[in-house]
């Protein structure tokens, strides 16, 4: 038999073996959708520091002001806390099915646009992010035990 090494690998039979990965179960998908929410939360923060950037005539007077540094900071500080917690969940499912729900953001943004920017839903972004949806059940469900 071989000996478990971390969480990275284990000797079996003198080769390296990765630990099989267990199913996420729907706790861990409702997770991951948590940690792209925030991660579009960023998205809002940015759009609103390149909103301050067009208030002013220099771009020398929109980076020093107020109105740019807040939200830059917050989405530096969104993403920063996104990377850790993102670190984490990568432990928890394979990379491939974490990647593709990121896809959701699509999703999220759509939602922060009509909320919060007032941004207009048109037919085609319904039909994108339905069709970003149906990928992102048909991944999970071959994840979700």
């Amino acid at each position: 038999m071989g000996r478990f090494y971390g969480t990275i690998a284990f000797m079996q039979e003198n080769k390296l073996v990765k630990p099989p990965k267990q199913k996420a179960r729907l706790k861990d998908v409702f997770i991951l959708q948590a940690v792209f929410i925030l991660f579009s939360m960023s998205h809002i923060a940015i759009k609103i520091t390149s909103e301050a950037l067009h208030a002013f005539d220099s771009i020398f007077e929109a980076i020093f002001s107020v109105r740019f540094i807040i939200p830059f900071a917050a989405a530096l500080f969104i993403l920063a806390v996104y990377a850790l917690i993102w670190q984490q969940v990568i432990k928890r499912f394979d990379l491939s099915i974490a990647y593709a729900n990121k896809a959701t953001t699509l999703l999220w943004s759509i939602v922060w646009g009509f909320f919060i920017f007032n941004e207009e839903i048109n037919p085609a972004k319904i039909i994108g992010a339905l069709i970003v949806c149906v990928g992102v059940i048909i991944m999970n469900s071959e994840a979700v035990a």
